[in-house]
């Protein structure tokens, strides 16, 4: 087993900068902790002390970090999550974070003393922070909405997702066999691995498949994903566009609800002079008129899939992590009119 002291030794520096390094204080020189990360990477050190699962004390908690808990999406993961984890005697501590990094890691070190057995908890994104904190913690966690990003430390991590891209690309796919060729996309922030880059990848796969043209004028990418960046997104591409597209194909349903609104405000109609797509098939797709076609994802079983995978973390020692997959449907309402 490699120790702090190899990795001390291999670098050349004292155990004390290899522990200042990782727990990442700012008193060594960036060139110095350059130096050991690329030791701790080529040894595959991983710090802290390996404890046995099979004999540590369990306090049958588990902490649930959401960035929105009023979303129902993430209300939906929460049921799923406690059905698997309730029958067994787990109790859930949640706490919201506001997609903020700070707050999540300062969550994170919340659970971690209250002695939490793993976390389950969906961001906007996966920094590096929160590897190094995983990796100082020994804890394990499993991300769900969310693909975890290429880090070169070593990690117990999982996520539990759907295919955003393809999914995306196959809405696109949708509206060209609905007759559409020019469609825009209202999308969030690319450093949001999964809904924000993953679906603008997916809007330009399907484009590219479809042998479409588009422009910059036809794409808006907001800072999040609220009706109110909808609004703003849908005004830019009113604005800027020569020509307005025939369909808006939106990166969740609060976006196309926002998109919506815009319309509505505007006097331009909802699908008559524009059709409307979201993703979530949350409350909101079906309450509002027209009805929202969408992308239902298994969000319930994402809640249940990921408490399952933590509980199989607890009872192997010889689990490493893996990234699942769920499935999702396309559900065609009354927002998409065949041209």
């Amino acid at each position: 087993m490699v120790t702090i002291n190899d990795v001390a030794n291999a670098a050349g520096v004292s155990i004390s900068t290899v522990s200042r390094v990782i727990n990442q204080s700012n008193t060594v020189s960036v060139s110095t902790k350059n130096k050991v990360m690329e030791v701790i990477r080529e040894l595959g050190y991983s710090p802290g002390p390996t404890l046995k699962r099979e004999n540590r004390k369990s306090n049958k908690l588990i902490g649930v970090l959401f960035p929105d808990i009023s979303n129902n999406v993430f209300g939906r993961i929460l049921q799923g999550i406690n059905s698997v984890v309730t029958p067994l005697g787990y109790n859930t501590v949640i706490c919201e974070t506001n997609g903020e990094l700070d707050k999540e890691i300062h969550f994170l070190d919340v659970l971690k003393n209250k002695q939490v057995e793993g976390i389950i908890m969906a961001n906007v994104h996966i920094p590096q922070e929160h590897m190094m904190w995983i990796n100082r913690n020994n804890k394990p966690v499993i991300y769900v909405c969310q693909d975890i990003p290429d880090f070169e430390l070593k990690i117990p991590v999982s996520s539990v997702n759907m295919d955003n891209q393809q999914a995306i690309c196959d809405m696109v796919h949708f509206l060209y066999n609905m007759g559409h060729r020019n469609i825009a996309f209202i999308g969030g922030p690319l450093h949001d691995l999964s809904a924000g880059k993953k679906r603008y990848e997916g809007y330009m796969k399907g484009i590219r498949e479809c042998s479409l043209n588009t422009s910059q004028d036809l794409i808006s990418l907001q800072d999040s994903f609220t009706i109110e960046d909808g609004y703003a997104g849908m005004n830019q591409i009113y604005e800027k566009a020569s020509i307005l597209p025939t369909a808006v194909l939106c990166a969740c349903d609060n976006i196309a609800v926002g998109a919506i609104d815009f319309m509505y405000d505007n006097n331009i109609q909802v699908p008559g002079h524009i059709s409307v797509t979201g993703v979530d098939d949350s409350n909101l797709a079906t309450a509002i008129r027209p009805s929202l076609t969408t992308i239902r994802h298994a969000t319930f079983d994402t809640g249940v899939k990921s408490a399952q995978l933590l509980l199989e973390y607890f009872s192997s020692s010889t689990f490493k992590g893996s990234a699942f997959k769920m499935p999702y449907q396309l559900l065609r309402r009354q927002s998409v009119k065949h041209l």
